[in-house]
């Protein structure tokens, strides 16, 4: 066998392997037929995924990047502005011919290289809006009209629409911003290459984080990773902690109100180190979080059989943790609410010789004591002697009964 032969059915296979993989993730059979149909009409107008074209090169990544992009074009078929069929391909390289066939089918003007690569990204939201954003400047519409997830001025539009084709959309938003703000290049690239290219939440707090990198003296530029991970982290970043045995609970960052106001690069550059110095490894740690009682006496009924009814306020994570495994249900995720005061739980149970049985959660607001809920196990509604127990506590406490 021939080497040339060798690399083009070597191409062929994972040409076939990347047709295999994206109609086997297009959904159902019509999805898959079209996909099939389109497949074929690009093979025969052009050389895109033939394998002569991929010989002695093949990258089995990018085949399935062109796969999965056509299918992100299908996907959009409704908005085609011409038929594929009379789509005449052009440009050397495979991202090019690619290029000219998203042009052909839903654009009128040239987009911006960097936009071109939309149509390869994992399927999901943050490819759909990319997609979105190519077809919108396809139309001829502005670049700041598009929905960005950073506001940008005209010269942050210019700088966009000239970044490289290579790079990550989000890398090019940055990178833009920190241009279009006077940054120097190195500065936008420093940027871009942290965090900042995928999270575009608090962007108020980030432009301000900017503003405050453009006017530091002396900073080094391989500082600004570690202050961005240690501000993302105070202020963004959910944490997972262990509770009671085996509970884990998602709750808020450390410093959701944090601000940068009257900070310098230096004060940052210094609290990052501590903080990365003073950080756990990566993973559920095991918390304990506690809180003061509430001022809502707890209840004791009268003993009847050696048994007494109970309600006992719950003043810990392990508690409610422990609560949440007895009874099957979530209470174990309103920590954080207790820890800030604005609810409190209670467990309902009877209390005899041989323990304790619990009977129902309860939950009361302290800012306007009011029972809001009560359930028995698995969110079950209380029965009649449990509604009895908790309306003649809410009486002895002066509680409004909601449940």
């Amino acid at each position: 066998m021939s080497t040339s032969r060798s690399y083009r059915e070597f191409a062929k296979s994972n040409i076939d392997e990347a047709i295999r993989l994206a109609l086997a993730e297009s959904g159902g059979v019509k999805a898959r037929r079209a996909l099939s149909r389109m497949i074929w009409t690009v093979q025969g107008r052009s050389d895109l995924l033939r394998p002569a074209r991929h010989a002695g090169r093949s990258d089995a990544e990018m085949l399935r990047r062109i796969v999965r992009g056509l299918a992100a074009l299908l996907g959009f078929r409704a908005s085609w502005l011409r038929p594929l069929e009379e789509w005449e391909p052009r440009g050397e390289r495979a991202r090019g011919v690619f290029s000219s066939l998203a042009h052909h089918l839903l654009a009128n003007y040239p987009v911006p290289a960097v936009l071109h690569a939309a149509w390869f990204e994992e399927a999901g939201y943050w490819a759909y809006r990319q997609q979105h954003w190519f077809h919108h400047v396809g139309m001829g519409r502005s670049l700041r009209s598009a929905g960005f997830p950073i506001a940008l001025t005209r010269r942050m539009a210019h700088e966009f629409s000239n970044a490289p084709a290579h790079v990550e959309v989000g890398f090019a938003l940055r990178w833009a911003e920190v241009r279009g703000l006077g940054g120097s290049e190195a500065l936008a690239n420093a940027v871009a290459s942290t965090r900042l290219k995928r999270e575009f939440l608090g962007q108020e707090f980030w432009r301000s984080l900017i503003h405050l990198l453009l006017n530091a003296r002396g900073l080094e530029l391989g500082q600004i990773t570690p202050i961005v991970e240690y501000l993302y982290h105070q202020k963004f970043a959910q944490r997972t902690v262990i509770i009671g045995e085996d509970t884990e609970l998602s709750i808020d960052p450390p410093r959701p109100d944090l601000s940068i106001k009257g900070c310098t690069a230096a004060s940052l550059v210094r609290r990052a180190r501590e903080w990365e110095a003073e950080r756990r490894p990566e993973g559920p740690v095991r918390r304990r979080f506690a809180w003061d009682r509430s001022g809502i006496r707890e209840f004791q009924g009268d003993r009847t059989e050696g048994k007494a009814w109970t309600i006992r306020e719950l003043l810990d994570s392990d508690d409610l943790a422990a609560e949440g495994k007895a009874m099957k249900h979530c209470v174990a995720t309103y920590t954080e609410f207790c820890v800030k005061r604005r609810s409190t739980i209670w467990s309902l149970g009877l209390e005899g010789p041989d323990g304790r049985r619990r009977l129902a959660t309860i939950e009361v607001d302290p800012s306007t004591k009011t029972v809001v809920q009560a359930s028995m196990k698995c969110n079950e509604e209380p029965d009649e002697p449990c509604r009895s127990i908790v309306r003649e506590w809410a009486s002895r406490e002066g509680l409004t009964v909601e449940c």
